[in-house]
């Protein structure tokens, strides 16, 4: 008896426990269906889309300031300052940046098209390119490095939302995060483009017309918000420009970098070190590795050895992006020549094949561009009649004078100019589409490729025409299809997937067309993550190095005289050295 009242206690306690427990997990599960129907409205908190910078602790050490923000008042940006309000960081820090786009109360229209747009998940709903720029280079005594003078070194900064970014009646706060690391003084540029998912128009939907606000960046005095971030100088910082030649060749195409002006390089590199400027004279140097400029007899004679047979699925970027591959570089490469219309964005696709090519062919449409057919077709007569750029005849076997080192001689002397050392086949695509007489799902069948010579290098590029006339909820589901489908057909070939065009600032002047920046990165992002993830295939980025050009030069493309997705011929030429870049160095 005295046993049992002695155990009484014992029991008394382990009921309390239980219902101690059970009270803490009910508080714990009314809290978290607190906090679920807060953020349900929105998709930034369980699907927010950004790539991993490893930044994200700079937001999370950062301390905003919390605005009383007033409906119709302009947007505005800062960058966020440190618990102990610092305006200067290292080389290699981030930096976190916020974005406020106060409610408008002109009329119900905000809130009628956040019912009629929606923001593909992960995305936000308030469409804004935010760059940091590298305004000077000057210390506080007053002296500048002549490397980055003038140079205008741009940083994007991709945002998600920090809060309900769905209801159109509230302040929309959004957060990003950027590594900088030339030295300087940065400030931010924010241009708003649209608002509440207007961005995301459907193929069953109306176009909005593009219209940029410049955000607001000067904020009142605060030390947590600032306007401008200085970096620092460190001469001994591996991507100090001055040490550029000591990093390793690149053999990604990928790789994160920024635009110096030509005329800053030092004068000890030899112009075959980098590659060659962009129309504004700017060259592109990436951050970890270095790129060299390589000529096409070169990268002909490195392919003919090293990847002889090339399936390529694209639509007319690529299909101007293999013209300076077909004319050994010589296609719109004089200065003279940039504004020919072909060259600035036109393409008829008789003008880089025969008649007799382009309309007669069997069935998947493959165009054997890169072999001894072409020497027979009057595209092939004309080019020959080209005068030869001196430099793709002279071999690169100079020596190194940063690593004392010499390249690998891969253009032997007296090597002459030939442009039929591998095959090139091109299979017109419109990304995941099947319409206007392309059927990728009909012809990448494994007896359609089999009477072709087998591919031991496949390129792919979509994208352009699934944003433009493609469905969001269609293309996740087609994108997947299509990778399997390569796979299976391909199964011992490289992969490479090159990224879509960069779209800026403008609206297609075919409202059926449904171009926007932020629509293409969401395309791109979803194709580039599944390829990478079920091809293996390496990423050959032309998109990065048109985001990093300056607010001004981003703009330029307005002024093209057709209104395309297409790029400049000057700009191609730079997207294919990086190509040739991955594939040589590698």
């Amino acid at each position: 008896m005295e046993k049992a009242k002695s155990r009484l206690p014992a029991r008394k306690l382990l009921r309390m426990g239980k219902r101690l427990v059970l009270l803490v997990a009910f508080l714990f599960g009314v809290a978290y269906l607190k906090y679920v129907a807060e953020f349900s409205s929105s998709t930034w908190y369980t699907a927010r889309v950004i790539p991993n910078d490893g930044c994200s602790s700079a937001c999370r050490s950062a301390r905003g300031y919390k605005f009383s923000v007033k409906p119709d008042t302009e947007p505005f940006a800062y960058i966020v300052g440190s618990e102990f309000g610092t305006k200067t960081i290292n080389p290699g820090d981030c930096v976190c940046v916020h974005a406020v786009v106060p409610p408008k109360t002109d009329g119900n229209a905000g809130t009628a098209n956040s019912t009629l747009y929606r923001p593909i998940p992960g995305y936000p709903a308030d469409s804004i390119m935010l760059d940091l720029v590298l305004r000077t280079t000057r210390d506080e005594n007053g002296n500048e490095d002549a490397l980055y003078k003038g140079s205008h070194v741009t940083v994007p900064v991709d945002l998600y939302a920090k809060s309900d970014d769905r209801d159109p009646t509230r302040a929309h706060i959004y957060q990003g995060t950027a590594r900088l690391y030339d030295p300087g003084v940065y400030d931010v540029d924010a241009r708003l483009d649209y608002r509440n998912g207007e961005w995301n128009a459907e193929p069953h939907q109306d176009s909005v017309p593009y219209g940029e606000t410049r955000m607001k960046t000067t904020i009142p005095s605060n030390e947590f918000v600032l306007s401008q971030v200085h970096v620092k100088l460190d001469v001994k910082h591996p991507t100090y420009l001055k040490r550029h030649q000591n990093l390793p060749l690149c053999t990604r195409g990928d790789e994160a970098g920024r635009w110096i002006p030509e005329a800053n390089l030092p004068s000890t590199w030899q112009k075959w070190q980098y590659m060659f400027p962009a129309e504004d004279g700017r060259v592109w140097l990436p951050y970890h590795c270095r790129m060299r400029r390589i000529s096409h007899p070169e990268f002909t004679l490195y392919m003919s050895a090293r990847y002889s047979s090339i399936h390529w699925y694209g639509d007319s970027n690529s299909r101007r992006t293999l013209r300076p591959f077909l004319s050994s570089g010589r296609w719109c490469h004089k200065k003279s020549q940039l504004s020919r219309i072909d060259c600035l964005c036109n393409d008829a696709p008789k003008d880089l094949f025969p008649d007799e090519w382009y309309s007669n062919m069997p069935v998947p449409h493959w165009y054997r561009i890169h072999s001894d057919g072409v020497r027979s077709s009057e595209i092939y007569s004309d080019l020959r009649n080209l005068p030869v750029d001196p430099t793709d005849e002279r071999p690169i076997v100079e020596k190194d004078p940063i690593r004392e080192d010499y390249l690998p001689d891969y253009v032997p002397p007296g090597y002459s100019l030939r442009n039929d050392y591998f095959d090139l086949y091109y299979l017109f695509t419109r990304g995941t589409l099947d319409m206007q007489g392309s059927f990728w799902d009909r012809d990448i069948t494994r007896r359609n490729i089999s009477q072709y010579r087998e591919a031991s290098l496949v390129v792919v590029q979509i994208v352009t025409w699934d944003a433009a006339f493609g469905n969001w909820t269609w293309f996740t589901k087609q994108v997947v299809r299509m990778a399997d489908r390569l796979k299976s057909v391909y199964p011992r070939a490289r992969f490479i997937y090159r990224s879509g065009p960069f779209w800026c600032c403008r609206m297609s002047d075919d409202p059926e067309k449904k171009y926007d920046r932020l629509r293409f990165q969401a395309f791109d992002r979803l194709a580039r993550k599944t390829f990478v993830k079920k091809l293996s295939a390496q990423v050959w980025d032309v998109t990065e190095s048109h985001r990093c050009r300056s607010p001004e030069m981003k703009r330029y493309s307005e002024n093209m005289p057709c209104k395309s997705a297409h790029s400049r011929a000057e700009v191609i030429h730079l997207d294919n050295q990086i190509l040739m870049n991955m594939l040589v160095n590698g």
